[in-house]
């Protein structure tokens, strides 16, 4: 399922859930070499910590966790559906 996420900052990132994560730890300092769930745990934690953010994300696949992230955001006001 592709999709267009906008970010807070503005830029609009297109693609499945799993390929937009993918495209956010690309543009993110120092986690490139991040499995896909340690570098959604670690936006997890620094919504927490950054923007008093509580994210759940759920899932067993790297894909079904991309998409709760994605879901997560969107929830909490961090992104928005394109």
């Amino acid at each position: 399922m592709t999709m267009k996420l906008i970010m807070n900052d503005d830029r609009l990132l297109e693609g499945t859930p799993l390929e937009i994560v993918r495209a956010m730890q690309s543009l993110a300092f120092g986690v490139q070499d991040l499995a896909v769930p340690a570098y959604i745990a670690w936006v997890a934690a620094n919504a927490l910590r950054f923007e008093d953010v509580a994210l759940t994300v759920t899932g067993e696949t790297d894909a079904e966790r991309a998409a709760s992230l994605i879901d997560e955001m969107v929830r909490t006001g961090l992104a928005y559906r394109g």
